[in-house]
């Protein structure tokens, strides 16, 4: 009997609960963003103050949106592997999880680092402190922004760079490594998804010049590309759920309680190479002795 573990590796396991409790801790979060006229007339320091509370919105809000896509796509790859195998849906499904996560690291990957490093503004901001660094960071905005609108515009609009989507190829490689492979995962994705030959063609069975067309065994074509790919399948399940948990983590360390993911203080991410680059910009940064 094929397993979850068998098609997604342990991480199909271990996930997908943690992912809901990290929702259930983020459903009805109420951000609020002022009108660019009204931010304008704003005195210089609640400009701040909502300056950086709506860098906040944008991270928590890009967090919870990523999980949600991530489970209905991840929920598809289950529903048509285990629960009723199609070959053909799964490879969709598939397709949609690579594009989506590759999506999230292109835009979000660096928020939780960047926040961090960015907190001798922001602490001073939500606490509507008087300081010399009133900074706003171009990188997050356009980070946050590009995730949340980019879309594919005809060549005559006139929107921001930042809301352009690049071509989902762009994403790919620029998370691919060679151990990877998810620019090959993806074009065999796509062959069977499109009306290409191999939309078809694994439905056939042939004998020298003699050709028949076979019943559809499913499953044994969504075990052999799920076996060829597992580190790639592996990997997307991890760098999705984990740039949300860090962005979680990180928005905690903040005198914003309302956004604050209890579910994500529970999850220990002390042996992560990020987690201690985020701890020492932190400390760093706030002036608290590294030796602490």
């Amino acid at each position: 009997m094929t397993t979850i573990r068998d098609l997604f590796t342990k991480a199909g396991e271990i996930y997908p609960p943690i992912i809901q409790s990290l929702l259930n801790d983020s459903y009805g979060v109420k951000y609020t963003f002022d009108e660019i006229e009204d931010f304008k007339k704003s005195a210089p320091l609640d400009r701040n103050l909502i300056y950086w509370s709506e860098i906040l919105y944008r991270a928590h809000w890009a967090a919870t949106t990523n999980l949600v896509r991530h489970d209905r796509w991840f929920n598809g790859c289950i529903q048509h592997s285990l629960n009723s195998p199609n070959y053909i849906m799964f490879c969709s499904a598939l397709r949609g999880l690579l594009e989506s996560v590759t999506d999230t690291y292109h835009s979000l990957a660096a928020i939780p680092l960047t926040l961090a490093e960015s907190c001798d503004y922001i602490d001073p901001a939500l606490q509507r402190k008087v300081t010399e660094k009133l900074g706003t960071s171009e990188e997050l905005e356009n980070a946050l922004i590009h995730f949340q609108f980019a879309k594919k515009h005809n060549k005559k609009s006139t929107a921001p760079l930042s809301h352009h989507a690049l071509q989902a190829t762009k994403y790919i490689i620029e998370m691919d490594e060679p151990s990877l492979q998810l620019q090959n995962l993806y074009t065999e994705l796509c062959q069977v998804v499109h009306p290409a030959y191999e939309s078809t063609s694994w439905l056939i069975k042939s004998e020298s010049n003699r050709y028949w067309i076979q019943p559809p065994h499913d499953i044994a074509f969504i075990r052999d590309i799920c076996e060829r790919y597992s580190t790639a399948i592996e990997r997307l399940q991890i760098n999705s759920a984990n740039i949300s948990i860090f962005i979680y983590k990180t928005i905690n360390e903040f005198q914003l309680p309302t956004l604050h993911n209890k579910a994500a203080n529970e999850i220990n991410m002390s042996t992560s190479p990020l987690q201690s680059k985020i701890d020492t910009a932190f400390k760093s940064r706030r002036g608290i002795n590294l030796k602490d």
